[in-house]
């Protein structure tokens, strides 16, 4: 009932410009909603004082400046035509009682409003011209009704003249004269009522919520934050400036700001460079306080990568990483670890048990590969055979750096045994025969956020023939502080 009772009072709006305006200014009038509340902070209650208020973007306001104490109606229109519009004027009356102490012709944007209440740092009861409007305290036909709890039966009427379109709306829910008693002598205490529209029943209250309530992203990508400030009836409240802060985390002390749009939603998006768990909060401030809403998280993890093989090769002969573990991209622990291939079976390269695998975790964040192949055989037609026994390699990465090391339990060429350590030092290179063998390639590559170290346990190349990797293994972190 409560809400088709302000449909329809949207509906006299865009009926009487139908009517009495020409058709531009008819869809104009269509799309400009009225709405009504009252403002007491001088029994102050944030959460019921009309949202948003003088000094919001966008709100050409009619009232008392310059910090003062409230005690009155407000009512507010809202322009979302689209184009520009001018109100006219508006006028509220309480039977005989006619206020009429507000700005005329005043300009309206698109997404503009108009906001009128008492015009002087004052209240007076009953029914005055000085720029006080405490119509709370106003019954019939103007009289005094301070203190009076018998209902007034008083309907506030709210007269609107927009581009010359006058359309009159009944205050049915009797939110400028707080139900018809006087509100602060009646139980009410605080008069407050938060913005409804016109025609509705009163919607006291408001609620500025937060969501989602947790996001687990990628160190580097965007996190999006939305707040929602609707009245007590879920009514929107548009134009409301929110303040965004995170409050605790690794962006500590992060800010932002957006305005409420027509379903009175505020987004706030920034970017997490660090890795750790944000707390974010919003809020939005009145005359009367602030409206704070509740917390959400926003948890920010490094990405983790890596990859794995046994062996590898190009030239005469083309054998792609076999088996392959990742590459992997999460922002979880995981683990990536296929089964091990058991032969390579070839003319010119032969191999068993060949396996790979890696593995990530969090907190701290670390990614670390594997790669092992039990035996490598070699035959290139004109150049001695390559035998390699068992090799494995392993690398491993944390934010602050990369280690990685390789085992090797033998290598001959030609039948001659190449004398090498069975954990050789990092990039051993050993010529023989017109073989180049590369023993613990350590190849590391990166910024100062991102870190990458491949380990080869042996690297075969033959100038302009093979190209051959046994054993790799690759571990990277990225989003580093």
């Amino acid at each position: 009932m409560r809400r088709a009772l302000a449909f329809l009072g949207m509906l006299v709006l865009s009926c009487a410009a139908v009517v009495a305006g020409p058709a531009v200014r008819a869809h104009a009038a269509a799309d400009v909603a009225v709405q009504l509340g009252y403002a007491d902070n001088l029994r102050a209650n944030p959460a019921n004082f009309p949202t948003p208020w003088e000094g919001a973007p966008d709100v050409t306001y009619g009232g008392c400046t310059g910090g003062c104490t409230f005690d009155a109606g407000a009512v507010r229109v809202i322009n979302n035509t689209g184009v520009g519009v001018t109100v006219d004027y508006i006028h509220v009356s309480f039977g005989t009682c006619v206020y009429d102490i507000w700005r005329h012709n005043v300009p309206l944007a698109p997404n503009g409003q108009y906001i009128v209440t008492q015009t002087i740092n004052s209240f007076s009861a009953g029914c005055t011209s000085d720029g006080s409007f405490d119509t709370s305290d106003i019954g019939p036909n103007g009289a005094d009704w301070s203190g009076d709890c018998n209902q007034s039966n008083v309907v506030p009427l709210v007269t609107v003249s927009i581009d010359g379109v006058v359309s009159n709306f009944n205050d049915t829910g009797k939110i400028l004269n707080t139900g018809g008693v006087d509100g602060a002598s009646c139980g009410m205490g605080n008069e407050s009522q938060q913005w409804a529209p016109v025609g509705s029943v009163s919607c006291p209250g408001s609620i500025l919520s937060l969501a989602p309530p947790q996001q687990d992203l990628a160190v580097g990508t965007q996190a999006s934050v939305t707040a929602n400030l609707v009245n007590s009836c879920g009514d929107p409240l548009q134009g409301a400036p929110i303040a965004f802060k995170v409050a605790s985390g690794p962006n500590a002390g992060l800010t932002g700001s957006a305005t409420t749009d027509a379903g009175g939603n505020a987004t706030f998006t920034y970017t997490g460079t660090v890795s750790g768990t944000d707390v974010i909060g919003a809020s939005t401030t009145n005359p009367a306080g602030t409206i704070t809403s509740n917390n959400v998280q926003v948890t920010w993890l490094t990405l983790l990568t890596g990859d794995a093989y046994g062996l590898k090769s190009s030239g005469l002969v083309g054998i792609a990483p076999t088996p392959e573990a990742g590459p992997v991209a999460v922002t979880g622990a995981s683990t990536n670890s296929p089964p091990c291939d058991a032969n390579i079976l070839g003319l010119i390269i032969t191999a068993n048990t060949l396996c790979a695998n890696v593995s990530t975790a969090v907190n701290p964040d670390s990614s670390t590969a594997n790669a092992s192949v039990q035996h490598v055989g070699i035959a290139v037609l004109g150049l001695p055979a390559i035998q390699i026994g068992a090799v494995a390699s392993t690398s491993h990465m944390v934010c602050a750096g990369g280690t990685g090391g390789t085992s090797i339990a033998s290598i001959t060429v030609g039948g001659i045994t190449v004398p090498i350590s069975v954990n050789p030092g990092p990039n051993t290179t050993v010529n023989v025969l017109g073989i180049k063998l590369i023993l613990n390639e350590q190849i590391a590559t990166g910024t100062a956020t991102d870190h990458t170290l491949t380990v080869n346990a042996v690297h075969v190349i033959v100038p302009g023939l093979l190209d051959t990797v046994v054993a790799s293994s690759t571990s990277d972190i990225h989003g580093c502080a």
